[in-house]
């Protein structure tokens, strides 16, 4: 089973797209644009590079999939709380993406997690992140080392 996969599907549902929603995608991930395109009023994809650049008008979600944990953790940090300073009220963040529900190094076999695990946060980093960012944060676990978290604006 590709948990990637897996959790692109989940990321998806839990944006739960209207048809008038203007969703950012963060990063390089063509599978997500697809999924998302024929739900939505319009997509746009930007590079993490660019995550601080103006939204469209409009924009109601952004979504980041399998991204995160290719940040350091100050960069992480600084990301989430960027978005939550231009976001406006109402607009929902949907992260996907290898967290882990206990610290690194209780993880049994974390290869098994795929590339770039080594800035992988907990959970419980990124409900913080997410709450000092103005965030209501909701996480969805999927055993030891996925989860998606959806993070309504408040």
């Amino acid at each position: 089973m590709d948990w990637s996969d897996v959790t692109r599907r989940v990321v998806v549902e839990a944006a739960a797209p209207h048809p008038q929603d203007v969703v950012v995608v963060l990063g390089d991930d063509p599978a997500l644009v697809a999924a998302l395109a024929p739900r939505v009023a319009r997509v746009e994809v930007r590079a993490l590079s660019a995550a601080a650049a103006p939204f469209p008008p409009g924009t109601s979600v952004v979504v980041l999939h399998d991204h995160l944990r290719r940040l350091r953790p100050a960069d992480q940090e600084a990301l989430l709380l960027d978005l939550g300073r231009r976001l406006p009220a109402r607009a929902l963040l949907v992260v996907g993406d290898v967290m882990w529900s206990v610290p690194k190094k209780d993880v049994d076999e974390p290869e098994q997690f795929g590339d770039a695990i080594e800035h992988a946060p907990t959970v419980a980093v990124v409900e913080r992140w997410a709450r000092a960012a103005g965030f209501l944060p909701d996480v969805h676990r999927f055993g030891v080392g996925r989860a998606v978290c959806v993070a309504l604006k408040g």
